[in-house]
């Protein structure tokens, strides 16, 4: 089955990812995990409709970056995995932080490019980012209350 547009589209990802060991192909804009989830639910339904496995392993390693097999080795969700893991511990949600039930399931936004994360107003880091040996020129990711690029659990991508 030839699916117009949809084979060139996954071989786009594809190629950026071939560029990094964690074969991660999407940009490092806002919402970068969500990126990745749709990514995912992209090669899911391209594998059922086509037949076509050949991105199977591309798939389980976008899967693997969002439960923590990236740069900073944190997982992309709240609370997942429970115990022992490495999971954002101070979400970007006032209402979570006020009343101390944590957000368990929801996605944060994900990593950005450092030059979006530098030209932000408003933002500064309320403890020592415990991550900053992983930071980068390239992208940035924090576990920081304050922090409303990288770690705001949203909506959309936690649907």
């Amino acid at each position: 089955m030839k699916l117009f547009g949809v084979h060139e589209n996954i071989e786009k990802v594809w190629a950026r990812g071939e560029k990094n060991p964690y074969h991660f192909g999407v940009p490092f804009i806002w919402y970068s995990n969500n990126l990745v989830s749709a990514f995912i639910n992209h090669l899911i339904l391209y594998e059922r409709m086509t037949g076509d496995t050949r991105y199977h392993g591309f798939m389980l390693e976008n899967r693997d970056w969002l439960l923590g097999r990236s740069p900073w080795g944190v997982s992309a969700f709240v609370g997942i995995p429970v115990e022992g893991g490495n999971i954002p511990l101070y979400p970007h949600s006032p209402p979570a932080d006020i009343t101390g039930k944590p957000i368990t399931g929801g996605i944060n936004d994900g990593p950005v490019y450092t030059s979006i994360f530098s030209q932000l107003k408003g933002l500064r880091l309320t403890r020592e980012d415990k991550y900053a040996p992983f930071q980068s020129d390239l992208a940035v990711y924090h576990d920081d209350l304050e922090d409303y690029s990288t770690n705001e659990p949203t909506l959309d991508g936690t649907a």
